[in-house]
């Protein structure tokens, strides 16, 4: 099915050029958009011959700013037929971050879904660039001589076609080399440089080639919900396996709707990041709290039977809390899965407990935008929750003197794209990617995480202290959403604590009216439980990596908000701007 020779074109047009493929789907309002076989293959050729004329070729970038979708998709595969590159680019991108990668990946068009999502600080420079294709409508102020709506641009295309460029079209597919950068992934923005993370078709070619051994799917029943950003490899890379493997996929609008789309779609297969498995657990704890009394009880002790009861020992399923409770749960998600991998960072495990107990076949990942980017994974048949399973069987994987995993083989990049500086320093002399990240391997191959090499904080008296593990650990609370340690140039370590708005009004007993967010925070009851949280999580910890004081706060964590990356991880200095007063008072 995947061969390591093949490009991703040529994987992914031998799919759409079967008469039996279903095709990708996209929600428009409140109706599903098929695109079919026949038109994803006309697209990809048209839309190709349109960047051509354009000039888009060897060495030529072309940003897409623009959620997941089957346009997003199909501008990237005619783009690699042309010989070029994508570079995705988020909405919210500073303008000194947008400027400087559309000239270092030399992106000569730019392809948006909608003008009114860009952040207004780079309109001027979005305006500038040579070449721009709407999705959408074209906003006023844009020149019209550089700029095309999607359906113009395809018949664009169709007015170049003929029977020379059809066969120019085919003989493009077959030359692509596997040395070719198909895409640029820009990573680590938040602070200094942006680095270009350069991938190439084998790194692609490799890796769903050896996620196959991992994750077999059945083409006659398996479907695939798409609810995470194709601009990050995670899911690009999901994306092109399922469809490579002849799947449907179905792109969300947005992960707010998951809970809604869920038992619509039924997907058999699901990738998702920890924050959205938290919010679905959310929601499934919320639903308890509405239940009359009796009730409420009843699937309250089933909640806190799943969360603390360790699935490798005991299994739940049969009992008489999965007839009454968790067969519900299940059906409000659709019922219907074969898999569900969480990767991006670590999952909590009293959420990892309670998803797997109450019958979710739930597998947690590891990887890096470097490392195309799965390097281990557990998946049906070699699944030990805590761990990241085992590696990838075309790679090398050790662990360094100092405890860093490292990595070596095929899907793994081999440089930063203009930057030979870093090369230098992302590379031992035998050819291993330090991956930064601290970890273990067990006896039996599995991957443990223990933490962040790199991302150690040392204090104003010398001493260091991980912030990960720490943070991971006061998170392990249903009504602590995420947390963030200070501790760097400071005399002892701090956290401020995220709280969830729903778990916390349950707590309360108070209805949405009822319910103040001030007084919340000042809730002698949520204090003394957070006070206990911390003292417990204290008790594991060196006397100087001991939370000395902490502060609750109610805040939007999303990407619009800036305090959420796209792959919905904290960004530190995002949080210590907007959380200064308060990180200075517990310091004075």
């Amino acid at each position: 099915m995947f061969r390591e020779t093949d490009s991703l074109p040529a994987i992914i047009l031998r799919v759409f050029r079967q008469p039996d493929f279903k095709g990708l789907f996209h929600r428009v309002g409140d109706e599903w958009q098929c695109y079919d076989s026949e038109k994803l293959q006309n697209s990809v050729y048209f839309l190709s011959l349109a960047l051509r004329e354009i000039g888009v070729g060897k060495g030529i970038g072309v940003g897409i700013m623009a959620p997941s979708s089957p346009k997003w998709l199909l501008v990237d595969l005619a783009t690699q037929v042309c010989g070029g590159y994508t570079v995705p680019l988020f909405p919210n991108i500073s303008s000194g971050h947008f400027e400087y990668q559309v000239k270092d990946a030399q992106v000569k068009a730019l392809a948006i879904d909608s003008w009114e999502t860009i952040s207004p600080q780079i309109h001027s420079l979005v305006n500038s660039m040579d070449s721009l294709i709407f999705f959408s409508d074209l906003p006023s102020g844009i020149d019209k001589n550089k700029s095309s709506v999607w359906d113009d641009f395809i018949e664009k295309g169709k007015k170049l076609d003929s029977e020379q460029e059809r066969q120019k079209f085919e003989e493009r597919i077959k030359s692509i080399e596997s040395n070719e950068i198909f895409s640029i992934i820009y990573t680590s923005g938040s602070t200094g440089t942006p680095k270009g993370v350069s991938l190439i078709q084998r790194n692609m070619a490799t890796q769903l080639q050896a996620i196959s051994k991992f994750f077999p799917v059945d083409t006659n029943k398996d479907l695939c919900m798409s609810i995470l950003p194709i601009a990050h490899i995670f899911e690009r890379m999901v994306v092109y396996y399922f469809l490579g493997s002849g799947l449907s996929v179905y792109f969300v609008d947005t992960p707010n709707n998951v809970g809604k789309y869920l038992p619509e779609i039924r997907p058999t297969i699901m990738t998702v990041v920890p924050r959205i498995l938290e919010k679905l657990y959310e929601k499934l704890i919320d639903g308890a709290n509405k239940k009359p009394i009796p009730i409420r009880w009843l699937v309250k002790y089933a909640i806190n039977k799943a969360r603390n009861t360790d699935p490798g020992k005991v299994s739940l399923r049969g009992t008489i809390w999965d007839k009454l409770v968790y067969s519900k749960m299940r059906a409000a998600l659709g019922d219907n899965f074969y898999l569900m991998v969480s990767g991006s960072s670590a999952l909590n495990i009293h959420v990892n407990r309670f998803l797997r107990n109450i019958g979710l076949p739930l597998y947690e990942g590891y990887g890096l935008t470097e490392t195309s980017p799965v390097i281990s994974a557990e998946c049906p048949g070699n699944s030990r929750m805590g761990s990241v399973g085992k590696y990838l069987h075309n790679l090398e994987v050790r662990i360094s003197s100092e405890g860093e995993i490292q990595a070596k083989g095929p899907s793994v990049f081999s440089g930063y794209f203009n930057r030979p500086d870093l090369n230098k320093e992302a590379f031992t002399e035998d050819g291993f990617f330090c991956t930064g990240d601290k970890g273990r391997i067990d006896e039996d191959g599995y991957v443990w995480i223990t933490g962040r090499l790199k991302e150690m904080f040392k204090t104003s008296t010398g001493k260091y202290v991980s912030p990960i593990p720490i943070e991971q650990a006061l998170s392990q609370r249903a009504f602590v959403e995420a947390a963030q340690v200070f501790a760097e140039g400071r005399k002892f370590t701090s956290a401020i604590l995220f709280l969830n708005q729903e778990i916390v009004r349950g707590k309360l007993r108070r209805n949405e009216r009822e319910f103040d967010l001030e007084k919340a925070l000042q809730s002698r009851r949520i204090n003394t439980e957070a006070q206990k949280h911390v003292d417990s999580v204290n008790k594991r910890l060196n006397e100087w990596e001991k939370i000395k004081k902490w502060k609750v706060v109610f805040a939007e964590l999303s990407t619009e908000s800036g305090l959420l990356t796209p792959t919905l991880k904290l960004r530190r200095k995002a949080v210590e701007r907007m959380f200064e007063k308060e990180i200075n008072e517990m310091y004075e």
